[in-house]
């Protein structure tokens, strides 16, 4: 590799330990970085070096997945990539400011923290030849065991903003598009409506941030739910407003023809029982995902397009024949039936419940 200089690099320090803020295009990063992987990856974007490595190979869907981002959005600000130069990428200060200079790049650097967000750039580039900029922080001299432990600080310390936050906060903002988890927004009002809606069976037990001891789910999870309550097409141009007096009105009758199951939520909260002390699975994660997706089976049913009005008889009475043929003990039939997996087997068994009924 011929030396590569990076020009117009900032020279900091904290404490003892020295560091550098550089951009560097993308053209060029491959050339002089590489990421010490334990073992190597089937596919990657990026050099790696098995010796003496210690992090896990890189995921190039992954890298794929980012470069699309950076395709999306141009204008997005990226974290700056954290590098170990060890010592072979050697500062040339200006002569009007020691503190402000060149780097000079002798061997690639240990790529620290950011790989896919590297790889992304570099794939980008590999595709499309188009050169963007890279900013990075790189850090002087450090030892083998100085370099692993910023990486496990790095890696175990960042706290990522909770999905159901970014969902939140997210909704009517166009540029945020593509980004994230493929929800609707009137799906995260509704969802969000159901825990704020004082007639709602879930009012406070929905969560933005961090669960507590007195909630049932995130709103992430509720939000693709309702998606799928309401995906039917004589749902399409019904407003959020109705969607959410729809929704409430479904799991009010649910909470009337299952008392016992719903008396689990007195347990949150409490000391010693909360969610593990249920006794049903009913407010489980895994109950909400089947009454969701049969949901969209019942309320399409009972629902008139032509006069946007509801049979609400009609869907009581296939709420009472479920109740009264799917058990949801948790030490009964569906022990063993969990969340994204386990919802839909339930709601399996609840079409075969209301095709005998009809």
């Amino acid at each position: 590799m011929s030396h590569l200089i990076i020009k117009n690099v900032l020279k900091k320090k904290n404490a003892n330990r020295t560091y550098f803020f550089g951009s560097v295009d993308s053209d060029k990063v491959k050339q002089i970085t590489f990421v010490p992987v334990i073992e190597n990856s089937p596919k990657t974007a990026l050099v790696e070096d098995v010796t003496g490595g210690y992090q896990r190979p890189g995921s190039m869907p992954r890298m794929n997945k980012f470069k699309q981002f950076l395709k999306s959005h141009p204008d997005s600000l990226v974290p700056p990539v954290i590098l170990s130069g060890r010592g072979k990428w050697k500062f040339i200060a200006s002569k009007e400011n020691a503190d402000i200079g060149d780097l000079k790049v002798e061997s690639s650097a240990a790529i620290l923290d950011g790989q896919h967000r590297l790889g992304g750039f570099v794939a980008l580039y590999d595709s499309e030849k188009e050169v963007r900029n890279i900013d990075f922080l790189l850090i002087d001299n450090l030892s083998r065991n100085e370099e692993i432990a910023e990486f496990v600080i790095v890696n175990n310390t960042q706290v990522g903003v909770p999905k159901s936050l970014n969902m939140f906060i997210g909704q009517g903002i166009p540029e945020l598009d593509g980004v994230g988890p493929n929800v609707d927004d009137d799906d995260v009002y509704v969802a969000w409506g159901l825990n704020v809606r004082e007639d709602s069976p879930f009012v406070g037990r929905i969560t933005r941030t961090k669960a507590g001891p007195e909630h049932l789910f995130a709103l992430h999870s509720v939000a693709g739910q309702i998606g799928k309550m309401f995906s039917h097409g004589a749902f399409v141009d019904v407003e959020r407003d109705d969607r959410l007096d729809i929704a409430v009105k479904y799991w009010q009758i649910i909470q009337e023809m299952h008392p016992r199951e719903f008396e689990d939520s007195s347990k949150l909260g409490v000391r010693g029982q909360g969610r593990k002390g249920f006794e049903y699975k009913l407010l489980e994660l895994t109950g909400f995902i089947a009454w969701s997706l049969i949901g969209q089976q019942i309320l399409s049913k009972a629902y008139n397009p032509e006069t946007k009005s509801m049979d609400w008889d009609e869907v009581e009475a296939s709420v009472q024949t479920l109740s009264e043929k799917i058990e949801w003990s948790k030490g009964g039939e569906y022990r063993n039936a969990t969340g994204a997996v386990g919802g839909p087997i339930i709601k399996r068994d609840m079409e075969r419940v209301l095709a005998a009924r009809n």
